[in-house]
């Protein structure tokens, strides 16, 4: 799926009806000392201009309705009640070829793992227990409402990142939190390529609606 630009967002948003703030003005032709100070504000104030369309696209993606939902959404919320979280994600798990379903909570500029599965049953290896936003797939979901690769190392997208075909395949989506606010995200990765279909990805959108009830923020 192509990543939208943040004025793609915007219309989308405007499309849902969202209100969003307007892209300010560049500033007048002044003297040299005001106008670099003005060029300074304007760059500044186009940053917080893209994060707050980011902030509310993914608020618009978290809320929205998601066609698809099953009884196996149930199945899992029956499993999280009954036996825990982490039996239910290794359901979630059992679905996919990928070796690794895992919980991240956002703290800051770093993602902390709340729960983890891996198919091989090897205990969580440290680099896994703790990842910076800045080297994390997890920061595009963050951003884009959404990351899908297969396999990262043929990823134009993923140019430069130090992850680059080490974490192969990455399929993740944001998990809401209360009162409109993010939680952190849920996603299947593995170190091997691995196709996610789509009726899949759906499902685990589904899944992370659910989740906030079994996470303590």
């Amino acid at each position: 799926m192509p990543t939208l630009s943040r004025f793609q967002k915007e219309q989308a948003l405007k499309a849902a009806g969202v209100l969003v703030p307007p892209y300010p003005l560049a500033p007048a032709e002044t003297d040299a000392a005001d106008q670099a100070a003005a060029d300074r504000a304007f760059l500044a104030a186009g940053t917080a201009w893209e994060h707050e369309v980011d902030r509310l696209y993914l608020q618009l993606l978290m809320t929205r309705p998601e066609e698809g939902a099953d009884e196996s959404i149930h199945g899992f919320v029956s499993v999280c009640e009954t036996q825990g979280l982490s039996a239910a994600l290794a359901q979630l798990n059992s679905r996919v070829s990928h070796r690794f379903t895992a919980v991240y909570r956002l703290d800051g500029e770093l993602l902390r793992n709340v729960e983890l599965v891996d198919k091989a049953g090897e205990a969580r290896p440290e680099y896994l227990a703790e990842v910076p936003m800045g080297t994390s797939f997890c920061q595009f979901v963050l951003r884009d409402g959404l990351f899908m690769t297969s396999n990262s190392g043929g990823d134009d997208r993923l140019d430069g990142h130090p992850y680059k075909g080490v974490m192969v395949a990455y399929h993740g989506v944001p998990i809401p939190g209360r009162n409109g606010s993010l939680f952190g995200t849920l996603c299947h990765f593995d170190v091997q390529e691995q196709p996610l279909s789509d009726a899949e990805f759906a499902h685990l959108r589904n899944v992370a609606r659910v989740l906030p009830s079994f996470l303590v923020e």
